[in-house]
């Protein structure tokens, strides 16, 4: 480790005083490259087993299929069971480490640990499905860099194991977090809002656009984690500072008094861009998220 630190010193040193020009650093680059193949063919060969070279010199080995063939799209659910280690077996990450639960990403967002986002796209854009396992030996240039951590070095490859447990598409969120929670529906408009009323008052006034109304609400994620709660002022239009469009559809369809569930796409949403945290302790809305509220219209305030 010592002298992989001074190596790049070195180098960092000499690059800023002109001293090494870009094809020197290339040739380093490439031989270190080089040298992650030359470590992947020597593995495979002590341990009698085959792989095939993929995209970028990633090698892949299908343990088993699942045979849904299902296959990512970006703002789908990934949950991954994985174990990386480097290629001495040493364990440096694994899914069950911390939780013992496959580890949930969002395909296109988010990354499995010591998986660059180039690495991501080349395993799950064709090489795997829902159901399969497989290993993947990942080059330094398509998994940590350069970087390293204290037990895994700098330029090495990294094995993943890997088995995709599910593939799940906004839908198929909102179909498994009915089903685990009861939450219950009664229709599903064109735009994609799934409408529950739970408390109904038919001689109560409509909510109006444009008027504003005291609005109780609860709000999860799919996985169910509460991102937010309370009591505000809400106009059912759209405009700045105003709810997204999924709230505002859903409260156009109450009355006052009245109670109901929503649960709708991210596109009605907070679309492919999410929303941060506003406030320490919050929890923030990820990018293509499907969200869910249970609403209730306490009052018109004017």
């Amino acid at each position: 480790m010592i002298r992989t630190y001074h190596w790049v010193v070195v180098v960092s040193l000499l690059l800023g005083a002109g001293l090494v020009g870009c094809k020197e650093v290339d040739y380093f680059t490439n031989e270190r490259i080089a040298q992650n193949e030359r470590d992947i063919q020597a593995y495979l060969a002590q341990q009698g087993i085959s792989a095939q070279r993929g995209t970028d010199g990633l090698y892949y080995r299908i343990v088993s299929k699942g045979g849904t063939q299902q296959t990512a799209e970006v703002g789908n659910q990934l949950k991954v069971h994985y174990i990386i280690s480097r290629l001495d077996g040493f364990i440096v990450d694994s899914s069950r480490i911390s939780t013992y639960e496959p580890t949930s990403v969002i395909y296109g967002v988010e990354r499995i640990p010591f998986l660059s986002d180039r690495a991501m796209l080349i395993a799950f854009s064709s090489l795997l499905q829902e159901g399969d396992s497989a290993t993947l030996f990942v080059p330094h240039n398509l998994g940590l860099g350069v970087s390293g951590t204290l037990m895994f070095p700098a330029y090495s490859v990294a094995k993943v194991d890997l088995k995709v447990a599910s593939i799940n598409t906004e839908a198929e969120q909102m179909d498994i977090f009915t089903r685990t929670t009861g939450v219950v529906t009664q229709e599903t408009t064109e735009s994609g809002l799934r409408f529950g009323k739970l408390v109904s008052r038919p001689d109560s006034a409509q909510v109006e656009g444009n008027s504003t109304y005291e609005v109780r609400y609860l709000g999860r994620l799919t996985n169910g984690t509460q991102f937010d709660a309370g009591t505000f002022e809400a106009i059912p239009a759209p405009g700045a500072g105003r709810p997204v469009s999924g709230f505002i559809e859903g409260m156009l369809k109450m009355r006052i008094g009245e109670k109901a569930h929503f649960l709708f796409p991210s596109v009605l949403g907070y679309g492919t861009q999410g929303q941060p945290a506003t406030a320490a302790g919050r929890v923030g809305i990820p990018p293509y998220a499907p969200l869910f509220f249970e609403v209730e219209i306490l009052r018109k305030v004017k």
